[in-house]
């Protein structure tokens, strides 16, 4: 919905597994002030097909999305999922910008999983390593097929794209202050989820997992003889308590979150190794699937850290008539508003 007839330069757009997202913001002081919001969703054969004709409807629904928002903004700053973009830390020596360009495009070859010159690198330098000797490098990969492919959809939506941007990263703008302690987001989509540790408003780390909501929904279906539409039900309704039918689908979904848990705790480790001295704070959990009942209290118990539930509009100003009904949303927007976020939030 529009919520302000004053345009503004840009917006993010989510094309998530199963629905797009729409956030426009404007700055405004401390806080950007949202201007619109919105979603339609997207089969999902649809959203995993990279046929012309699939691609082509994602594009009309994208362009209708903008349409039905009443968003003038041409320019957008777009996600890419997780899954299709390779993101490490690496460290480098202190140089000039020539020659750091240089040294993290040859380093680069030694970390990324694909040929060089098939993917579209960034970077961003993040921090000093403690002996202020080196650079701690952000670096960012993604296939050029992937890149093309999102910006042929854009263009036949009549947009023009002004950044693409790792998901995750969008995700921990919108929800994550900055802190001199480390925070843990999980994105739990519908496809996949995302696994992320942001250090002073930077991802040290993101990991992609093949578990998502329509994982369990399918696990359960396929457990306790139900169909799709009757799994999702029962999925969403019980999730994880173990008192209600008789734990049945506690018990079903319980193996494939332990493998999450198991993503998690590599991750913790890993970034505790890198960085000593950081404390983990939290475990901060978004994302569509975010829902199931007793999933908090099963992530503490399983990783040891405090969870809590990510505001996506923590950063963001907005009339107080939307306050219930945008807190409703907000475990499916936190990608879009930090797409829009970007550069107006720190």
């Amino acid at each position: 919905m529009g919520l302000f007839v004053k345009e503004t330069d840009f917006f993010g757009l989510d094309v998530g597994s199963t629905a797009v997202r729409l956030v426009q913001l404007r700055r405004n002081g401390v806080h950007p002030a949202l201007v619109a919001y919105g979603a339609l969703p997207v089969p999902a054969n649809l959203a995993l097909s990279d046929a012309k004709t699939d691609q082509d409807r994602v594009s009309q629904l994208v362009a209708q999305l903008v349409r039905e928002n009443r968003v003038p903004a041409k320019e957008v700053v777009v996600g890419l999922p997780g899954s299709k973009v390779f993101t490490t830390v690496i460290t480098t020596p202190k140089l000039d910008a020539a020659q750091l360009a240089k040294a993290i495009r040859y380093q680069a070859e030694q970390y990324i999983p694909m040929a060089i010159d098939q993917v579209k690198l960034d970077w961003a330098v993040v921090d000093e390593t403690k002996d202020g000797k080196q650079l701690e490098v952000l670096l960012t990969a993604a296939p050029v097929s992937v890149v093309e492919k999102y910006v042929q959809l854009l263009e036949n939506a009549g947009l023009e794209p002004l950044a693409l941007e790792t998901n995750a990263m969008a995700t921990a703008r919108a929800l994550v202050p900055v802190s001199p302690s480390g925070v843990m987001v999980l994105d739990l989509g519908s496809l996949d989820s995302d696994v992320s540790i942001v250090l002073n408003n930077t991802p040290r780390l993101i990991r992609s997992v093949p578990v998502g909501g329509l994982t369990f929904v399918r696990t359960v279906a396929q457990t306790l003889g139900l169909n799709e539409t009757q799994a999702t039900q029962f999925t969403y309704k019980f999730g994880l308590t173990q008192s209600k039918l008789e734990g049945q689908v506690y018990k079903a979904i319980k193996p494939t979150l332990d493998s999450m848990v198991v993503e998690i705790e590599k991750s913790s480790k890993y970034f505790l190794g890198r960085y000593p001295e950081a404390k983990l704070e939290k475990l901060v959990v978004t994302g569509a699937a975010s829902s199931l009942p007793e999933l908090g209290p099963f992530l503490a118990n399983s990783t040891g850290l405090p969870v809590e539930f990510g505001n996506a509009w923590i950063n963001t100003s907005y009339p107080s008539g939307l306050q219930d009904k945008l807190m409703a949303l907000s475990s499916e927007y936190a990608t879009a508003v930090g797409l829009a976020a970007r550069g107006m939030v720190a």
